[in-house]
């Protein structure tokens, strides 16, 4: 998995972004509908899925990584701050609230 840094926004322009994104292409389920991660950050997370969301929903959903070798499921709630509509894919801008790390071999 290889990641790399988003670039900061041109000079001038402000964003209330806490933490660096990170462009990565990482499965995601949520409500059933499989969807992919675009970039992902600390407090932060963009994918594509095709599931209808509004801004200020609050949403659940997993995203699948692979630590160290081992493949873990990052469990996480959300609430949408952006949703954008292209091509027949939703693009969903959410700020995590909660995650944690669920090892998917258990269980």
């Amino acid at each position: 998995m290889e990641h790399k840094k988003t670039q900061n926004q041109p000079p001038g322009v402000k964003h209330d972004r806490g933490a660096d994104r990170f462009d990565t292409a990482l499965a995601v389920e949520m409500g059933g509908v499989q969807g992919l991660t675009r970039n992902i950050s600390a407090t932060g997370i963009y994918f594509e899925t095709e599931t209808t969301q509004e801004p200020g929903s609050r949403v659940q959903f997993t995203v699948e990584v692979n630590v160290r070798g081992e493949k873990l499921k990052l469990v996480c709630e959300g609430e949408v701050t952006r949703v954008d509509r292209k091509d027949g894919t939703l693009g969903i801008a959410a700020k995590l609230v909660s995650s944690f790390f669920a090892d998917v071999s258990k269980g």
